[in-house]
């Protein structure tokens, strides 16, 4: 598994989404690392972490968590997640509740409901074809159409480069875990404090699917962003996200 480890202080593991790896952290990790220390890793098959020759299951996701976790001789984390990510981060903590101070989930889901299978599915047919494709099809159902516009050349140096470094089986093994995830009926089991970050025109975590599980994990509190999709770590929104993960992790 790559990971990389930095600062001082309580332990923030931050979790990236289906496709990324721990670059999409950069802007928080860098912004928090002067007051606890950050871990960030890439999910097998994704990054630079290998992909294995195991059957893989959202257990394996977070097995690999749990190990990397004692190698690193850490036994208490703060789980910051992005949208597979945050599936893990909730699953991680219904197994190991006694390894978890504090969640963060953002653009996530519990439950992969029809609505997101369909999309799932054509993620899937879009990777065995290319991974251009499936980029192309992605974007706008994670960032809204003005983003896209105003940042349209550095997006598509993104998709060039990641096409080059991607591992589509990686990813394909990632989106089937995703078809497959059930865990609402656990998260009443989950009793450290919960923050749930959403955005109100999410086309692949649903507003409401978020509201659900808000509703679900007892010690829990949501906050909504009305300018944006699933990606919320856009612009000005990395400020103010920063600023409500410190007073969060202050608490």
């Amino acid at each position: 598994m790559n990971y990389k480890i930095e600062g001082s202080g309580e332990t923030l593991v931050f979790i990236h989404g289906l496709s990324d790896n721990l670059l999409y952290w950069e802007i928080l990790a860098n912004s928090l690392k002067d007051d606890f220390q950050i871990l960030r890793f890439d999910l097998r098959g994704h990054g630079d972490s290998e992909l294995g020759n195991d059957d893989i299951t959202l257990d394996t996701y977070v097995n690999d968590l749990f190990n990397l976790l004692g190698e690193l001789k850490i036994d208490k984390v703060n789980l910051i997640a992005f949208s597979l990510g945050g599936a893990i981060a909730l699953d991680f903590a219904i197994k190991h509740p006694q390894l978890v101070s504090s969640l963060v989930i953002m653009s996530s889901f519990a439950k992969t409901e029809e609505y997101l299978k369909n999309i799932l599915n054509d993620f899937k047919i879009a990777l065995k074809n290319s991974f251009e494709e499936f980029y192309d099809l992605i974007l706008p159902k994670v960032l809204c159409p003005q983003v896209i516009e105003e940042n349209i050349s550095e997006l598509e140096l993104i998709k060039e480069v990641s096409a080059q470094n991607a591992n589509v089986e990686g990813i394909i093994k990632a989106v089937d875990v995703c078809m497959n995830i059930d865990i609402e009926d656990n998260l009443y089991e989950i009793d450290v404090p919960t923050l749930i970050l959403a955005g109100k025109y999410d086309e692949m975590s649903l507003l409401s699917f978020q509201e659900s599980m808000h509703d679900k994990i007892k010690n829990s509190q949501m906050v909504v962003f009305d300018n944006v999709k699933h990606n919320l770590l856009v612009g000005k929104n990395n400020i103010e996200i920063l600023k409500i993960l410190k007073n969060f992790l202050k608490k």
